[in-house]
Order: C-alpha cells, then structure tokens, then sequence
C-alpha cells in the first residue's frame, strides 16, 4: 500500500486513532447481529448477520480503497451498478434451452481463506501479511470455532463473493464461449442456455468438472433446485420469464397482480 500501512491509512482517512481502531478490528468478527427474516419466495426463513457500525465503516473503507481494485468477471451480474436481473436473463433470449443451477450455502462457503488465496493470484493489491490479517477480520465473520466466512448482511459480502468467484467464472465462460453455450450468474444463480439439446448435458458437466478443479472457493451444488427447461415450457432466469419471442418479461401472473393492485388503490 505504497509503504503505508492498513491501519495508519484507514486511521488519517477515518480520524480513529490507531488504538481504537486496532481493538474494533480484532473484534470485528465477533460483532454482529443475528436475526431472521422470511425469505422472498415465503418459504422458510433466512439468517441475517448484521455487522455493528462501526465494522460496516471498516468495510465500506475497504470496498472503495481496496476491493475496487479487483477484477470481477463479465459474466457476474448482481451487485454491480447498472447491471441486474434483467442484464442476468437477457443473453438467454435467443436460446431454446435453459438449465439453472444453485450453490448451497453460497456466502457461508466463502471463507477468509479463500481471500487469501485469491490475493497471492493477482497482483493488483500488495500488502504486508498483518494487513493480510486485518483484512481477514474484517471483511468475514465468525460463524463458530474460528469458522470466517463472509456473512449475509454485510455490504461487503456481495462485491467480495464476485472477487472471489472470478476463477470459476472465467472457467466456465471460456469453456461456454468455445461452445456456443451462454453463461451468467447472478449470485449463488447460474444460467446455462444453448440451442443445441446435447449441449445441456456437457454444460452440467462441466459446471461439475470446475467445482471439482477449483482450488477455492469449495463450492457444492444445490441439487434440489436444479432446473432443465426449454421452449416447450416456462423458461424463467431470477424471476423473470424468457418469452418465446425472444423477449425478457416479468410473466402474465406478475402482470396480473400489478394491475389488480393498480385498480385497487
């Protein structure tokens, strides 16, 4: 960090002196919130880990000063600014085949590890190997026995989890764009798409080869919810439907419930 140290730059640019802000950071693991929350689909509830003020500052000093310095793949869609769900279902439009996977656990199964891992790769950051640590603590959370993984709550969890899912991005995609196969993920979401039915079973394949492969982060794939469709059924890609006019739409019952709600008012 051009000779300056973590805590010396966070220290100028926060005002915190470098005691306070060396004892926030050796607790900041341990400082959340934990509550649940239904989940969107309205089955079962979601656990929360919400980091306390002061480790949110931390780590929102660390997204723009540090992460940002990384390089998250094309194919990621979420979290990123002018990108969302739509971006995600759009370049499945002109494909008759769909498959969508799922990552169990996805936020629990990116540890503190992995993060280092990722910086001995890449050389766009250099850092001593106690700011290593301090970054370690806090960016992830201690879910149990020493257990850092990134939480669901924190705002630095979603850019994180992109960083780190770089390696299995470019894998795929490179894989998908010598293949005539369409790839994106959106989170813990993946969209495969093809025009060809032999692909599809290639395509799993391969998904399952480089999970295998990768090094980190140590991914497993929610068998439960994965899903094959094609034109012949509905096709939807994070809750948007893929009309077989090639055009992205939020689907006929979404449609209904907005102009029932509409009239109501």
């Amino acid at each position: 960090m051009d000779g300056i140290s973590l805590l010396d730059q966070m220290s100028n640019d926060l005002v915190i002196p470098k005691s306070r802000l060396d004892r926030v950071i050796a607790n900041a693991p341990h400082r959340y919130k934990v509550y649940d929350i239904p989940k969107r689909s309205g089955k079962g509830r979601r656990t929360i880990e919400q980091p306390a003020k002061e480790v949110k500052l931390l780590q929102r000093w660390v997204m723009r000063n540090i992460l940002c310095k990384f390089d998250i793949h094309s194919s990621a869609k979420a979290y990123i600014k002018g990108k969302g769900i739509f971006c995600n279902a759009l370049p499945h439009v002109a494909s008759k085949y769909l498959i969508k996977l799922d990552f169990k656990d996805f936020f629990y199964s990116i540890k503190a590890r992995d993060f280092v891992k990722h910086l001995s790769i890449c050389n766009c950051f250099d850092c001593s190997e106690i700011d290593v640590q301090r970054l370690q603590m806090i960016l992830f959370y201690d879910k149990g026995g020493g257990d850092y993984c990134l939480s669901i709550g924190a705002p630095s969890s979603p850019l994180l989890s992109n960083i780190i899912m770089y390696g299995f991005d470019k894998s795929v995609s490179d894989y998908c764009c010598d293949n005539n196969i369409v790839y994106t993920r959106y989170s813990d979401d993946i969209a495969l798409s093809m025009s060809d039915f032999s692909l599809r079973e290639k395509a799993f394949d391969k998904v399952r080869q480089v999970l295998s492969e990768l090094t980190y982060p140590k991914l497993i794939l929610n068998d439960s919810k994965t899903i094959f469709s094609s034109k012949a059924n509905k096709r939807m890609v994070t809750g948007l439907v893929i009309a077989n006019e090639g055009k992205v739409s939020i689907g006929r019952d979404k449609k209904i419930l907005i102009r029932s709600q509409l009239y109501s008012v």
